[in-house]
């Protein structure tokens, strides 16, 4: 038990180092952590991209993607229905996404949108969203679907959810999301409530990423 507790002390020591040096720098990050004793091992990568190339679609779900994204068919519920269905899938095809997630496919965001105009507070779309950010920069349009989540949803929990993962995924770009919404609910309101509890969490634990 006092190994467990020790093993899980040294992890969270572990996630707050690497945190704090995203936070600090969050465009030099990888320097900082070699400094803590991180190595990088190209060849990880380099399997990713080997398995990006060969991937192919295994089923009729992907198939109707890939056609979407090659231009064969157009945008529609049922290509949108195939993605959410693959994504919820026992055994997703992950090098397949992630080779159009990569490459900033175009199509891909639309669809994405498309989901989001369909239900603007699907957290597993902006997530998505956010992580098409990493390679192609829109941040302008992340930010808007993100406040417009914020305005929609009116599950409380869902609610924090969201203003965690906003904040986030905008921070590293130097976007304050939760001094653009605190603006936006006053202290009076529940929401409001919740974004200073956050902020107030993040003011008190600076070196800390808080989730």
């Amino acid at each position: 038990m006092v190994d467990d507790d020790y093993e899980k002390f040294k992890h969270k020591l572990r996630f707050e180092q690497v945190a704090k040096a995203i936070k600090e720098d969050p465009k030099n990050w990888t320097t900082k952590l070699e400094e803590l004793g991180f190595q990088w091992f190209d060849d990880e990568y380099d399997q990713e991209e080997e398995e990006e190339k060969v991937a192919k679609p295994e089923n009729p779900n992907q198939e109707l993607l890939v056609a979407y994204f090659e231009g064969s068919v157009d945008l529609s519920d049922q290509v949108l229905d195939s993605f959410l269905a693959e994504k919820e899938s026992a055994d997703p095809n992950y090098p397949f996404f992630r080779r159009y997630f990569k490459k900033g496919d175009e199509s891909l965001r639309k669809m994405i949108v498309f989901g989001l105009e369909k239900n603007p507070t699907d957290i597993g779309l902006l997530n998505d969203l956010a992580y098409f950010h990493e390679t192609r920069n829109i941040l302008g349009e992340l930010i808007q679907l993100y406040m417009r989540a914020c305005e929609k949803e009116n599950d409380l929990g869902n609610f924090e959810e969201l203003v965690r993962d906003f904040y986030l995924y905008t921070e590293p770009d130097g976007y304050d999301a939760l001094y653009e919404l605190e603006q936006k609910y006053g202290p009076g309101s529940d929401k409001g409530n919740i974004i200073r509890k956050i902020k107030q969490e993040q003011d008190s634990e600076p070196n800390c990423i808080k989730f």
